[in-house]
């Protein structure tokens, strides 16, 4: 049974082109402030993952801040509402996502939860085996500590990358 099974979901995804995936690496800019306290300026490298079927974008972000000085590991999920074609190649997207992260610094541990409006456009080549992409994002944060200390961000992340379909 468990062979009839797997020759079956072998044929089946031979056969019919289900989905493929997109991965690639991403940088990632952002600038934002702490509401009543100071500014956050932070740039570090991402991996990106997208399905070609349905508008879901997966990141995988390591930031550092500069001004701070911390390192913030986080996940974002973003899904693209419309995604309308501009020419062949190119088209814009606006959608609504989330996030969880962390900001880690040598005297203090905030865990993080977001909320995110997302836009951009992507270029798709070599019958969309490639895509070049640049989105910009407004990312409302709440922070929480150890000691339940609570702050809140505003955040403009600037991301640019390429995702490779297989």
């Amino acid at each position: 049974m468990k062979k009839k099974l797997s020759v079956a979901a072998i044929l089946f995804f031979t056969f019919f082109n289900v989905f493929a995936i997109g991965i690639g690496p991403q940088l990632d800019f952002s600038e934002g402030l702490y509401f009543g306290d100071s500014t956050i300026l932070n740039a570090g490298a991402s991996c990106s993952i997208k399905l070609d079927k349905e508008p879901i974008v997966v990141n995988f972000t390591t930031n550092y801040d500069i001004v701070n000085n911390f390192f913030e590991p986080a996940i974002t999920v973003d899904y693209w509402l419309f995604s309308p074609k501009i020419s062949n190649s190119c088209n814009y997207f606006l959608g609504i996502g989330c996030g969880l992260g962390a900001e880690i610094s040598k005297s203090d541990f905030y865990y993080s939860t977001s909320k995110r409006i997302v836009t951009g456009f992507s270029w798709t080549y070599y019958d969309g085996f490639m895509e070049h992409f640049i989105q910009l994002a407004i990312q409302q944060e709440n922070q929480i500590n150890h000691n339940l200390k609570t702050r809140y961000t505003l955040k403009f992340p600037l991301s640019m990358g390429t995702r490779f379909y297989f």
